[in-house]
């Protein structure tokens, strides 16, 4: 038998295959009514595993089957959970306003820091307010001390901002925009230094780990700051050339230090997302990027199902995050970036979903990052 002949068979046993799915799946709609009517939860463990255990028991090979029904019986959930779901709950409302003419932002650090950088692409007009720790931009957002405030999350190179994530998790408050923002970072020093005197440089956590492979070929020491902007201001104070900060370019003539080098990044195309977070939901009518934060229940295949949800729905999973619980060992909050129509009913279903499935679920923001 040919190749064109086997692949003949297998598309009739296909056909075969997907009409009796077609009529599981009419079946299935049918139990989920019934749950409806007699609010009946829609998950039932008990009765998954006697299906494995029935179809490993008759056919043998019960890695194939266990693979092909958790999926089967991961679809079934959602159609029961979309009968039971009448809305998701979360409303998403075009705000025409542009907050872009805002003036009341903030941002961590001081003046040359990345982020007041990111903070005059996304507000033109506005002088930001300096805080000392990412923290202090929360606070004083919560406090509405500050409509907006501007803070990084994630960077190409280094990766995620994780006490951004975990200060989302701790305070109310939503993320309402984006920049991504193209970094350059420079080894700057006191007039008359040379890369050979540094023996030791001070930058923000994130800035040292994208510059780790020229530090270490240099021999150079790396001592953590609370930003880029202030590890500049500390090595002009400081005055002594075996000194030196990473930061940006413009930080040099600001702090009277000179470049030693340029582009000292392990990495050409080097990103950082910087957020916009804010007190108040508010959804751009560009808006095509949606954040969540949910918690899953503490059972194997937890997350693939929570996966095959968003696979089903066809949306663009951006992110993907896990960070610890306090107080609950081993047990992960997650952060989910998906790009997506957050205006559609799809997108309300997808939720619905989402909600019916996971323990819990906290909508972060629905936003559009400008890149």
């Amino acid at each position: 038998m040919d190749l064109k002949q086997l692949r003949n068979l297998i598309d009739e046993v296909d056909d075969k295959i997907a009409q009796l799915y077609m009529q599981r799946l009419d079946l299935v709609k049918q139990v989920g009514e019934y749950k409806k009517q007699n609010d009946v939860v829609v998950e039932h463990s008990d009765r998954e595993n006697q299906i494995l255990d029935r179809l490993a028991n008759k056919f043998g090979n019960r890695t194939a089957t266990d693979y092909l029904y958790n999926s089967i019986m991961t679809y079934s959930k959602m159609e029961q959970n979309i009968l039971q779901a009448n809305e998701s709950g979360f409303v998403f409302e075009k705000q025409t306003k542009d907050i872009s003419c805002e003036t009341n932002v903030g941002v961590a650090g001081t003046t040359g820091a990345y982020a007041e950088k990111a903070a005059k692409k996304l507000f033109a007009n506005a002088q930001p307010k300096f805080y000392k720790h990412f923290c202090d931009v929360f606070d004083a957002v919560d406090k509405n001390e500050i409509k907006y405030g501007i803070v990084p999350i994630e960077n190409s190179t280094a990766g995620s901002v994780n006490e951004v994530y975990d200060l989302l998790k701790e305070y109310d408050i939503k993320i309402v925009g984006a920049q991504r923002l193209s970094v350059n970072h420079c080894l700057l020093g006191v007039e008359g230094a040379t890369i050979s005197d540094i023996k030791k440089v001070y930058s923000h956590p994130q800035a040292l780990y994208q510059c780790k492979k020229f530090l270490d070929a240099n021999g150079i020491e790396s001592v953590e700051d609370t930003n880029t902007a202030v590890a500049c201001e500390r090595v002009a104070k400081l005055a002594d050339k075996t000194v030196g900060a990473i930061g940006a370019e413009s930080n040099a003539q600001k702090n009277g230090l000179q470049k030693l080098k340029c582009g000292v990044q392990k990495a050409e195309h080097n990103f950082t997302r910087f957020i916009v977070i804010s007190k108040q939901m508010t959804v751009s009518p560009q808006a095509d990027r949606l954040s969540l934060m949910v918690s899953l229940k503490h059972k194997p295949g937890a997350l693939f199902q929570l996966l095959s949800i968003l696979s089903s729905f066809k949306v663009d999973l951006l992110k993907l995050e896990s960070r610890p619980i306090p107080d609950k060992e081993f047990e992960f909050m997650f952060y989910i970036d998906v790009k997506c129509n957050v205006f559609s009913e799809r997108t309300q279903t997808m939720l619905a979903c989402i909600k019916a499935y996971c323990e819990t679920v906290t909508i972060l923001g629905a936003y559009h990052e400008v890149i």
